[in-house]
């Protein structure tokens, strides 16, 4: 619209003209862009110096998501006007649609445009340059998905390219060891991630988290004693991890020692206030050593913090229970009447999914 008003503006139109730059305007302003497309294609053979025809047809081209034809035209028009509103960010989204990106760069650095040029950045090889501004671009539309997909894109390139610096310059450092641990935990071999693990603390006792992804490891296979023994070494060397400090409480608590699960749980919960996981865990130990109140108080916070989910399903169970042990019959089946109708749901959902 803007680009048809500069056309009149700059021009003594005659009425043939005006006739068909109205007609192209009303046909793409109905959806109509097959006609759109004829009529600003004539008004661009009637005056091939007017830069603002030029600009109209490739916004009609671009609309089609022809994008091969909008990139010439595009440039006709910042070539007889290179201060044309739109035409610049018009011109690179052309541009990046057909995975020309680093060509796309210079045009949406004109306009400024935050948002495609992150991606460009990106898919030039600069995702330090992209993460700027794809940052920028989220301060203007927080939560937008495909913003929110491209910047993990490009600190995920800067995470894997700094990952590949370490195990390319230092093959034998143990940070190089904990990577290879990690991925051979992540593909489900933990037999050689615990492997690296070890290598790794080997090289460097000291080094955090080594403990914590040992004990996570020996968790998943139900090896609880050995669990409590590497989150007891991580807690020794970071005595102010909450999440180690709930994964040890966790860990105790299945193993029986209660009295020692709370201990551990309620200085999680100091470190890391209101973390619904060491609530859930302490709701579960109060429960166990017949402190139902202390549970109700624990269990309430996770609800009020996890309206679905695990933790919030779990929640409703164990509430359920506290309320059995305090008499309070209708608070225990209301509990657990909402237990299971999220586990009736999560069954229908994974019912439905499961379906071809």
């Amino acid at each position: 619209m803007i680009a048809a008003l500069l056309l009149f503006i700059a021009l003594q139109v005659t009425p043939e003209l005006r006739q068909h730059v109205e007609a192209g305007l009303k046909a793409k302003a109905s959806g109509d862009l097959d006609t759109a497309t004829q009529e600003f294609r004539l008004v661009a053979r009637m005056a091939p110096g007017l830069a603002p025809a030029w600009v109209n047809l490739g916004a009609v081209y671009l609309a089609r998501k022809d994008y091969a034809d909008a990139v010439p035209a595009l440039r006709k028009a910042l070539e007889l006007n290179s201060n044309l509103p739109g035409a610049e960010q018009m011109l690179g989204t052309a541009l990046l649609a057909q995975g020309f990106a680093a060509e796309a760069i210079p045009n949406l650095e004109k306009a400024q445009a935050d948002d495609l040029l992150g991606v460009a950045l990106l898919e030039s090889g600069r995702p330090r340059d992209a993460v700027e501004h794809l940052e920028a671009a989220l301060l203007k539309r927080p939560g937008d998905p495909d913003l929110l997909y491209y910047l993990g894109q490009a600190h995920l390139r800067l995470s894997t390219d700094a990952f590949e610096s370490i195990r390319r310059n230092n093959p034998q450092s143990p940070r190089t060891e904990q990577l290879l641990a990690e991925e051979m935990r992540n593909s489900g071999n933990a037999k050689a991630a615990q492997l690296h693990f070890r290598a790794a603390l080997a090289l460097r006792p000291d080094l955090r988290g080594i403990h914590y992804a040992l004990g996570d490891l020996y968790l998943s296979s139900g090896d609880y004693e050995k669990a409590e023994t590497e989150f007891r070494a991580e807690t020794k060397l970071a005595p102010g991890s909450a999440p180690a400090a709930w994964k040890l409480g966790s860990v105790l608590l299945n193993r029986g020692q209660v009295a020692d699960a709370i201990s551990e749980l309620k200085r999680a919960d100091m470190l890391q206030p209101s973390m619904p996981e060491t609530l859930l865990e302490l709701g579960k130990a109060y429960n166990a050593a017949g402190q139902s109140a202390e549970a109700e108080k624990c269990l309430k916070q996770v609800i009020a913090q996890e309206a679905t989910g695990p933790l919030a399903q779990a929640a409703h169970f164990q509430l359920s229970q506290a309320y059995r042990k305090l008499k309070r019959d209708a608070d225990a089946e209301h509990e657990l009447s909402l237990f299971r109708e999220m586990k009736g749901r999560e069954s229908g959902t994974n019912e439905t999914a499961a379906r071809p």
